[in-house]
């Protein structure tokens, strides 16, 4: 496995950031582009690993067909494959995705007229799949587990008979994901009705469209970190970046404040800037944002604060158990890190030891890597290991780190 060296000179940042396209939207209007036959046609998609993934497997189509560690991959192709009359293959992912459940997803396509069978394990992948054009109707899915389970039925839902009704099942895991599925439908002319008793998609055609793919939110979430670990004055530019948004990540912004990061919207963008210092204690609930407490908890680290995270349930069906990594990696700089409850962190970086230069492990998850890379802010040195792993979100992390006035070896 690769090591990086990162080294600081503690020079103020000063910085541009080109954002990748948010990876979110881009697989979200792949699904709908393919099942449009050409009318919708997305702009800028991102150059994420897993969007480069999702655009060679809509393509081709194989039979068998690996989606890599990505689950928004792996979730929404198994819809569009099940509902795609004449497809017959197998479906599967890394030894990582293998473990991520996907029962409920396979119990509701299967209910709605798909047939789809495990390889392997009940309830896991991979998968065997013989599309079929689906009925519809009715069905029930928790959604407490994945707000991907829910959007990817949404996604195919415009190529089903009856069209759907979606009736979720306990509190919605991510709703701000589920909320931009309903939105980039209507972008592309789908008639999707969303009430407290659930959502429904009716039968209804694409309209010819082009749409533009938002710059990411949750990269710049990184970028956030790096400012609220630096001294004040630091500031990042992020053009393309915009609160008018469907990203629930946009919340970042509101979210850093406590922490002295000042968020400015520009007639280009968006610029943050390092204006104070940050509050002494800070509290959130990331059920909505999971995305984002893993910067949070470096940030929180690096400013030698205490803080409680809760919401962070979805965290340990990550690309890891991301609940696990951040508490043996925050251990690594004397941080007092526990977990009272399943999905609540309490966090005491108050004697924290942030001048020392461990070698951090990344656990094949993209946002370890890019979280753990703003602390050598505050260490002045710092290795990661296995670095390429940024590849599956943002491929150009290093680079954009570089030009922010970090070192790289």
């Amino acid at each position: 496995m690769s090591v990086i060296e990162l080294n600081y000179s503690g020079k103020l940042i000063q910085s541009e950031v080109g954002l990748p396209g948010s990876k979110s939207i881009s697989n979200r209007l792949l699904i709908l582009e393919a099942l449009s036959e050409g009318k919708v046609k997305g702009i800028d998609y991102s150059d994420a690993e897993d969007t480069r993934t999702l655009v060679h497997l809509l393509k081709h189509l194989p039979e068998y067909a690996d989606a890599g560690a990505g689950g928004t991959t792996f979730r929404f192709l198994l819809a569009l494959l099940a509902s795609k009359n004449g497809y017959e293959g197998v479906l599967t992912g890394s030894q990582r995705l293998q473990e991520r459940p996907v029962k409920q997803l396979v119990e509701a396509l299967n209910s709605l007229g798909a047939d789809v069978k495990y390889a392997v394990k009940t309830g896991f992948p991979p998968l065997i799949i013989k599309g079929r054009k689906l009925n519809g109707g009715r069905v029930f899915i928790d959604g407490s587990i994945s707000s991907q389970f829910l959007s990817a039925l949404l996604l195919v839902a415009p190529a089903m008979r009856d069209g759907l009704e979606l009736i979720p099942q306990g509190k919605i895991a991510s709703m701000p994901y589920l909320k931009m599925t309903v939105e980039v439908m209507r972008a592309c002319g789908i008639v999707v009705e969303m009430d407290k008793n659930g959502i429904h998609v009716k039968p209804s055609s694409f309209k010819t469209t082009e749409i533009q793919v938002e710059k990411d939110w949750s990269a710049a979430a990184f970028w956030f970190n790096c400012i609220a670990l630096s001294g004040q004055g630091a500031e990042i530019s992020m053009p393309g970046l915009t609160l008018k948004t469907v990203q629930g990540d946009a919340l970042t912004g509101a979210i850093y404040s406590f922490l002295g990061v000042n968020t400015y919207e520009t007639a280009t963008g968006i610029v943050i800037r390092k204006a104070k210092l940050p509050t002494k204690y800070f509290a959130y609930n990331f059920s909505d944002q999971p995305d984002l407490a893993q910067a949070m908890a470096v940030s929180v680290a690096g400013n030698e604060i205490s803080a409680m995270f809760s919401g962070l349930h979805s965290l340990r069906g990550k690309e890891t158990d991301r609940i696990v990594a951040l508490t043996q990696e925050l251990k690594k700089f004397d941080v007092k890190i526990t977990e009272p409850e399943n999905g609540i962190l309490k966090i005491d970086a108050r004697e924290a030891e942030l001048y020392r230069s461990p070698n951090i492990k990344t656990y094949e998850d993209h946002r370890m890597a890019m979280a753990f890379a703003g602390m050598v802010i505050k260490s002045g040195t710092l290795k990661i290991g296995n670095p390429d792993v940024v590849r599956k979100s943002y491929p150009g992390f290093w680079n954009d780190l570089r030009t922010a006035g970090i070192s790289i070896k």
